[in-house]
C-alpha cells in the first residue's frame, strides 16, 4: 500500500508530503493520522531542525475526502469526537505544539481542512497556482482545525470572518495581500523556495527558536485547547443537522447546496 504521507530528510530538514494525488490529496482519518504521528515523531527527533509540509501533484490538500464526509451524518457522536479531536485536531496540535518551525509550501488548492493544516504552520509560502478557502461553511458547518482561532490572528478579524462565513476561495496573490501568505513564488521555484528558508531556520539556534515559537503561542489571548475543544461541540451539532448532509451532497453533486436551515 501507498504510504499517505511521504517522508524525506535533508540537511536538518524534515519534508512531510501528503501523497494521494488522485483525490487531490483529501483528507481521510487513516490519512490524517498518518500525517498526525509523521509530525508527533519530528518533534522529539534532535536530528530534525525545521519540518516542510507540502502536498503531491497538483493541490496541497481539497480538504475532507468525499467518502468520509458522507460517513458523517450516520456516526455517532462518541465516534464524531473520537475523529475529530482524536485524529483531526491531532494534527494541529501537533503543528502548533512542535518545537520545530513548520513551513507550509502551498503548491495548489489548499481548502476545507487542507486551509487549516496551512493556517497552523508557522510560516505559509505559496506557488503561483496555490487557493485557500475555509469552504466549511458551504458544508453547513464550521472551521475545526483550530482556523477560528488562528486565522483571525493572521489576517485580522474583518477577513477571517469575510472568509469563514462566506466560504470564498482566494488566488495565491489575494492571500499575499491580506498576510495569509509570506511570499509567493513562481511554481517551479515553490520547493526551492520553502527549502531555502526551511535550511535558514534549521541553522538557527533551536534552543531559542523552540522557546520563541513556545512563547508567541503562550502570548496569544486565548487558549488553542480550549478552542479546539469547543469547535468539537459545534461539529457534533452541525453534523447533526440536515443542512451538513444536503452540503455534502451538493458536492458529490457538483451543484450549489440548498441549506433550509435545519
Amino acid at each position: 500500500m501507498t504510504a499517505s504521507v511521504l517522508i524525506a530528510q535533508e540537511d536538518g530538514v524534515r519534508t512531510l508530503t501528503l501523497n494521494r494525488p488522485q483525490t487531490l490529496n483529501a483528507l481521510t482519518v487513516e490519512s490524517t493520522r498518518e500525517l498526525a504521528e509523521a509530525l508527533e515523531a519530528v518533534g522529539g527527533d534532535p536530528a530534525v531542525r525545521a519540518v516542510i509540509v507540502t502536498g503531491a501533484g497538483s493541490a496541497f490538500s481539497a480538504g475532507g475526502d468525499l467518502e468520509f464526509l458522507q460517513e458523517i451524518p450516520a456516526m455517532p457522536p462518541a465516534r464524531i469526537k473520537e475523529v475529530v479531536y482524536g485524529t483531526f485536531q491531532r494534527v494541529t496540535r501537533a503543528l502548533r505544539g512542535m518545537p520545530k518551525p513548520v513551513i507550509a509550501a502551498v503548491n495548489g488548492a489548499a481548502v476545507g481542512a487542507g486551509c487549516e493544516i496551512a493556517v497552523a504552520a508557522d510560516f505559509r509560502i505559496a506557488s503561483e497556482h496555490a487557493r485557500f478557502g475555509e469552504v466549511w461553511i458551504k458544508l453547513g458547518c464550521v472551521p475545526a482545525l483550530g482556523g477560528m482561532y488562528l486565522l483571525p490572528r493572521i489576517v485580522g478579524l474583518a477577513k477571517a470572518t469575510e472568509l469563514i462565513l462566506t466560504g470564498e476561495i482566494i488566488d495565491a496573490r489575494e492571500a499575499l495581500r491580506i498576510g495569509l501568505v509570506s511570499r509567493v513564488v513562481p511554481h517551479a521555484e515553490l520547493a526551492e523556495a520553502a527549502r531555502a528558508l526551511a535550511l535558514s531556520l534549521a541553522e538557527g539556534p533551536a534552543n531559542a527558536i523552540a522557546l520563541a515559537k513556545a512563547a508567541l503561542n503562550r502570548g496569544l489571548e486565548s487558549t488553542l485547547s480550549a478552542e479546539l475543544e469547543s469547535t468539537v461541540e459545534a461539529q457534533l451539532q452541525c453534523f447533526a443537522t440536515k443542512d451538513f448532509a444536503e452540503g455534502v451532497r451538493a458536492l458529490v453533486e457538483r451543484r450549489p447546496p440548498k441549506f433550509t436551515g435545519q
